[in-house]
């Protein structure tokens, strides 16, 4: 059964400032990356993408979601891993659908910084068992994609597999499930636009296709679906 998650009742003006502030962020965060700063030598890119707003809006959504989801959830100290993590979603997607590439310089820092907010996230919640669950998570989602990556790197880079143990993490914070819902869902994700770009004749059976982006589309659905089996 697919239901929507239950969000903790923020206040509508916290909802509304922190879309505000996302808009803001993201609207910056749209004029940096059109700037190409992030591009390498190696990397086979065409000309740099046209439409440079659309962080604005995105990531206004998505800390208005977070706001709504996460709350006060461990007496707000939850929060702001949350918000860090899409405000990163914003910028990788970005990058790895212009040059098919997740930084290091952004996903490596992202390992600290994450585990320190949540580290203060479970000083707030009381509860060390969430800690534990989510370094148990990380370290399972990184060695599922490490073995992929081993069995077809054509299919599934590296960057993919560090990308996978922030999810584990975040996701592993808050529960088993939603690390495990996160990873389906990118999977699904991955696999139909795969399928609509094979169909439109975008790309070729052998062409490589972003899979980061799949990947981070997958987290917010997991936080926005709750998947439960039933018997």
């Amino acid at each position: 059964m697919i239901a929507r998650s239950a969000g903790v009742g923020a206040p509508v003006w916290v909802v509304a400032v922190l879309a505000l502030a996302g808009l803001l962020l993201g609207g910056l965060t749209g004029r940096r990356l059109s700037e190409g700063g992030y591009r390498t030598e190696y990397d086979k890119a065409g000309a740099l993408p046209r439409v440079w707003w659309w962080p604005a809006p995105v990531l206004a959504l998505l800390w208005g979601f977070l706001a709504w989801r996460i709350g006060d959830y461990a007496g707000w100290a939850a929060l702001p891993a949350f918000l860090l993590f899409a405000w990163l979603t914003v910028a990788l997607v970005w990058i790895d659908a212009d040059v098919h590439r997740l930084p290091d310089g952004l996903v490596l820092p992202a390992y600290p910084a994450l585990g320190i907010l949540l580290l203060v996230a479970t000083l707030g919640l009381g509860d060390w068992h969430a800690a534990v669950r989510a370094l148990l998570c990380l370290a399972a989602v990184f060695t599922l994609f490490f073995l992929m990556n081993l069995v077809s790197p054509a299919s599934l880079g590296f960057g993919d597999v560090k990308l996978s143990g922030l999810i584990g993490l975040l996701l592993g914070w808050l529960g088993v499930q939603e690390a495990v819902s996160g990873i389906v869902a990118g999977f699904v994700v991955g696999g139909v636009v795969a399928l609509l770009m094979l169909v439109g004749q975008r790309v070729g059976l052998r062409s490589h296709i972003a899979y980061g982006p799949s990947l981070l589309v997958g987290t917010f659905l997991a936080l926005a679906f709750e998947y439960q089996l039933v018997a």
